[in-house]
């Protein structure tokens, strides 16, 4: 049995053996490249595909925040120099800065046009250097967080470009 496909650019009926499916050949009669599909077998099943679930993706757009905080409060505590991540240790050393509150007051002072609040929160985020910038990236490449709730996407996406250029 052979493999009957249309040429993409002449149109017309080629035929190719069974053991040319998957690869490229040429038309035997304008000579173009053509891909040779694989053929049809009697067990191709048709794959059942599942719609996407709109609360399943906000929960690992969450999750994916959480480990994102997560791994920066380690991080922070580390250098640091603290130990024990209990409820305690941030407090103690007042060095270690919540990157998701700072980069939300940075946006809320900027919607407010509190410029001094913003430079404030940006300066605090600055403070984590590399980490921060990774930081407000990654709320950029993700949906706006319900946090945001109240200000438009668009001016977001800008108020933390803005932050985004301040902390390079």
């Amino acid at each position: 049995m052979s493999i009957e496909l249309h040429c993409p650019q002449c149109q017309k009926l080629i035929r190719a053996p069974d053991d040319a499916g998957g690869r490229n050949g040429k038309c035997p009669y304008c000579k173009a490249s053509v891909y040779i599909p694989l053929p049809k077998t009697s067990d191709d099943e048709e794959i059942r595909i599942a719609p996407i679930d709109p609360e399943e993706e906000r929960r690992e757009r969450e999750l994916r925040r959480e480990t994102i905080r997560y791994v920066a409060a380690v991080e922070q505590a580390t250098d640091a120099g603290i130990d024990d991540m209990g409820p305690s240790s941030p407090s103690e050393t007042g060095d270690v800065v919540d990157m998701a509150d700072e980069a939300e007051t940075f946006v809320r002072a900027m919607h407010r046009s509190q410029l001094e609040e913003a430079d404030s929160a940006a300066a605090r985020l600055r403070r984590t250097g590399v980490r921060g910038r990774d930081y407000v990236q990654g709320l950029l490449m993700d949906e706006i967080p319900p946090e945001y709730k109240g200000i438009p996407q668009p001016l977001v996406h800008g108020f933390l470009k803005a932050l985004l250029s301040r902390l390079s």
